[in-house]
């Protein structure tokens, strides 16, 4: 062979191999929520978590979200999920006892959730971390878990003036699992709407008050039927997760971009918790400027509560037994002595919203390896 067919040869070789070696074909993922695309969470949380996934994989993955129920309503997005009709979506395990009895178990605990940053990260770090019945409770749903948040303290709203037990008697209030036991032990009715259909709910007067995070005032506008906020927090939502991926999805992505994805997630958490504080903050400010009161507990009212809260451990471990979770006690025994940890490293950090990223990062994200 010539020197010249040499050349030309060798050109062809590196040719094919650099064909071969080019990266692999974009992905275009999808995403699904029952929140609008203009709610917090979206625009705070999810949609800069995209951007930044985007920017790291060269454009080589790319989002499609699905906002407002497009894809199911609360109770149906998990099985959209596992089945593949979208590859991944908000999951509110509230609404998903049977399905996620282990992760019910965690999230149940809204009543004595009084520190947002120790139990949001505490949530991610023991579910994804120390609880094998909590990834077992997924993976069987074919999904890999991701990440959750935490809300905003959640608030008695309603449509007249509720501040004591007397008042409270009686009233007919949207409120899920541990919540809707608070309810009914400080003698309200709770009635089983999800908070994707608070609204109407409000408006057709089904029930009189929701208990939730302030920012559903503007985030689901019920501050259009809202005229009194007791500003006592109940506790918070501690179990919903913003993130995960059908695990053949997730096995399909090259280690690279699950890498990518990884890394962006303590982002995704701490903007999230922040937002969803701030938008608290101002959904107050807007109720309260068009005529809503915010108003204390009455003191037979906060002596409840508190009664509840001294016993909502152990109460939370016999429910999980009633319910089939094996070892529950261990378990949630264990999720306590990580919100004690998560308490002193945000007592520690205060509301630096960086330093308790790379707080998530070093004590989570970083040793979470999901299984394929």
């Amino acid at each position: 062979m010539t020197t010249k067919l040499k050349k030309t040869a060798a050109l062809g070789m590196a040719l094919a191999s650099a064909v071969f070696a080019a990266p692999a074909a974009a992905e275009e993922l999808s995403y699904a929520h029952y929140v609008s695309s203009v709610h917090v969470l979206a625009t705070h949380g999810i949609g800069p978590f995209f951007e930044r996934v985007t920017e790291d994989t060269d454009g080589e993955i790319t989002w499609t979200a699905y906002w407002g129920g497009a894809m199911g309503e609360p109770k149906e997005l998990l099985g959209a999920i596992g089945d593949g009709i979208v590859d991944s979506a908000g999951v509110v395990d509230v609404y998903l006892k049977s399905q996620l009895p282990s992760s019910v178990a965690l999230s149940s605990l809204f009543v004595v959730a009084d520190d947002v940053l120790a139990f949001g990260a505490a949530m991610n770090e023991y579910q994804l971390l120390h609880c094998p019945s909590c990834i077992e409770d997924y993976k069987g749903h074919n999904i890999v878990p991701l990440a959750w948040y935490s809300t905003s303290p959640y608030l008695l709203m309603c449509t007249s003036e509720v501040a004591s037990l007397d008042q409270l008697a009686g009233k007919k209030v949207r409120a899920a699992s541990r919540m809707g036991t608070l309810m009914q032990s400080m003698g309200g009715t709770p009635v089983s709407v999800t908070s994707a259909e608070m609204y109407e709910a409000m408006q057709r007067g089904t029930v009189d008050c929701s208990v939730g995070a302030a920012a559903w005032l503007t985030g689901y506008n019920i501050k259009d039927f809202v005229t009194h906020v007791v500003e006592d927090p109940l506790g918070a939502y501690i179990g919903a997760m913003i993130m995960d991926m059908n695990a053949d999805v997730w096995a399909d992505l090259s280690e690279e971009h699950r890498q990518a994805i990884l890394d962006n997630l303590p982002k995704l958490v701490a903007d999230t918790i922040w937002a969803y504080n701030s938008e608290a903050d101002d959904a107050i400010k807007q109720s309260l400027a068009g005529g809503t009161k915010l108003v204390p507990a009455a003191d037979d009212f906060r002596m409840k509560l508190e009664e509840i809260r001294s016993v909502e451990w152990e109460a939370a471990i016999e429910q999980a037994e009633s319910d089939g979770v094996e070892n529950a006690r261990e378990m949630i025994e264990g999720f306590r002595e990580t919100v004690d940890k998560w308490r002193g490293i945000v007592k520690e950090i205060g509301d630096d919203k960086e330093a308790f990223e790379a707080a998530l990062e070093r004590e989570i994200f970083s040793k979470y390896e999901p299984s394929l």
